[in-house]
């Protein structure tokens, strides 16, 4: 039996990155304007945080991916996305701690994703680094955008 020192779990809690995923329906009055802002202003915040992940629109629903510092992400989460107008109905798909964040060799941005081109890359950047479930549920979770972009 191998047992974990104090100072090791401590190291690896301070190693584990946090991954919230979550789905959302967009106002009715959201335009491509409107949309395009959110996409520019998610992508510059998110960089400044170092938060990597995605962020895709299509059929209506956002689908976004936040991986970064477990405090970083969830006040981002909490007091601004929730909080949104833009968007309603939030159905979290992830929200924990992980050892294997998905998008690290990603992107060192914050990703959007306006293009089958860059949808397909993301597909096979996850079929490539399936490192857990998490992988495979959001290859999954992704199907539906590519009908659509």
């Amino acid at each position: 039996m191998k047992f974990t020192t104090f100072e090791q779990t401590i190291n690896l809690t301070n190693t584990m990155i946090y991954t919230l995923c979550y789905v959302s329906k967009a106002a009715e009055n959201l335009n491509a304007s409107s949309v395009e802002d959110i996409f520019l202003t998610t992508q510059s915040n998110n960089t400044q945080k170092n938060i990597s992940g995605i962020l895709i629109y299509g059929m209506g629903n956002f689908f976004q991916v936040l991986e970064g510092e477990e405090t970083v992400v969830e006040k981002l989460y909490e007091d601004y996305i929730k909080d949104d107008p833009r968007h309603s109905d939030i159905f979290e798909v992830i929200r924990r701690k992980t050892e294997n964040p998905i998008f690290e060799a990603y992107s060192s941005i914050f990703t959007i994703v306006k293009t089958t081109q860059q949808l397909e890359r993301i597909k096979t950047y996850l079929k490539q680094h399936r490192v857990n479930s998490t992988g495979e549920k959001l290859g999954r979770l992704l199907k539906p955008f590519l009908l659509e972009l």
